[in-house]
């Protein structure tokens, strides 16, 4: 995912549950505290650390002046420590979570909430509306939803 416009739409509707609309060639969300321009979340880390604060995100410098971010299931409000994380991370059940790797930290953390929110999205969804959904579709196989995106 490159970061811009459509991505930080994205976040304002998928993540925060904002209306997103065009007036005068500038984009706005109707935020909690009212509408206002449409905030860069994928750009700068001021507006992407809203997102990681809602969607619960770790953020993990890696070799390489790179950044991983990972949120984790529903049901946590954060971690206990850092090792219980990683035990997270290795038992491997990663249906409600998403993650991404990048150069730019706000980059990834809009991503990682992006696939986490789509994950949860699908996981909601009930079986008549995801049969009607797949057989609409002509579409390569959906990916394992236990894997880390």
């Amino acid at each position: 995912m490159r970061p811009g416009r459509e991505i930080d739409a994205r976040i304002a509707k998928e993540v925060f549950g904002y209306n997103v609309w065009a007036q005068a060639k500038v984009l706005f969300e109707n935020a909690e505290k009212g509408d206002r321009p449409l905030r860069n979340y994928s750009k700068e880390l001021e507006w992407a650390w809203e997102v990681a604060e809602k969607m619960k995100i770790t953020l993990i410098p890696v070799e390489g002046g790179q950044w991983f971010a990972f949120t984790g299931p529903t049901d946590r409000n954060g971690w206990e420590s850092p090792q219980a994380v990683l035990k997270f991370l290795e038992a491997g059940n990663y249906n409600e979570c998403g993650a991404a790797v990048g150069e730019k930290p706000a980059a990834v953390i809009c991503e990682a909430a992006l696939r986490a929110a789509e994950k949860r999205r699908a996981a909601s969804e009930t079986p008549t509306e995801a049969t009607a959904e797949a057989t609409s579709e002509v579409a390569a196989p959906a990916e394992d939803q236990n894997q880390i995106h």
